[in-house]
């Protein structure tokens, strides 16, 4: 096979700090159900074969949620790093929060997902960002995790993290808690958790850093006693916030 014909089956983006490409994700793990990508790296139009220039930032972002069958064009960035063919998931959320996060459209948690893709072609690549056409093969919405997927123990493994940067930041919508903590911007980790009859459960689990945006779904009990912990030491600390 000729160098140019396997370097447009690969798809991997640089880092625009140190120039390096990331190591490819691992499309497993031993606690959660689904491994992917975070949704930041990945924009979704409603474009098909012309798009604007890769180097363009003012452009309309979809408002139609991705459905399975549709083949879509989409804007990608590092850490990015996919063969054509190649399935994976990544998470979506709707445009608003996607710009903005949940803590200011929270109305949005149930309308997010995680989106099994399949890479299509390469419309228009660069070093560092690619237009796309993927299929979307499953759409799997995060609100229905604690149905969907067996419960599993939480109590160790994934919360030790958290703590390890200091006073996790909690905002709480509903009976929906999200749990943030980082290092100056630097690397972090943030957790979606669902109240269910007094007890927590983190459908989703992220971490990020310079070169990786990762994100779990799954259905992992948490220890009622430490996450309590953690919501009162939030409190006392002005880093609880309650959202209307």
């Amino acid at each position: 096979m000729e160098l140019k014909q396997m370097e447009q089956e690969l798809v991997a983006l640089t880092c625009g700090v140190c120039k390096g490409v990331s190591e490819r994700i691992r499309m497993e793990s031993e606690l959660f159900d689904i491994a992917g990508f975070e949704n930041d790296i990945m924009e979704w139009s409603d474009f098909e074969n012309e798009v604007p220039p890769l180097d363009e930032r003012h452009w309309l972002r979809s408002d139609r949620p991705p459905e399975q069958g549709q083949v879509r064009t989409v804007k990608v960035s590092h850490p990015f790093h996919m063969r054509i063919g190649e399935p994976f998931w990544i998470m979506y959320t709707p445009v608003l929060s996607s710009f903005n996060g949940w803590d200011s459209h929270p109305e949005e948690i149930e309308q997010s997902s995680f989106v099994r893709c399949s890479l299509e072609r390469v419309i228009e690549r660069n070093e560092f960002t690619a237009w796309l056409c993927v299929k979307i093969l499953d759409v799997w919405m995060i609100k229905d995790y604690n149905e969907r997927f067996p419960e599993r123990d939480g109590s160790t493994g994934y919360l030790e993290g958290f703590e390890m940067f200091g006073d996790p930041y909690i905002f709480n919508y509903r009976n929906w808690l999200f749990i943030s903590a980082g290092a100056q911007g630097d690397l972090g980790e943030w957790g979606l958790v669902k109240q269910l009859n007094s007890q927590y459960h983190m459908l989703v689990y992220g971490d990020w850093g310079f070169h990786k945006n990762n994100a779990y779904g799954g259905n992992i009990l948490l220890p009622k006693d430490r996450i309590d912990g953690w919501i009162k030491q939030a409190m006392e600390n002005n880093r609880y916030e309650t959202i209307e």
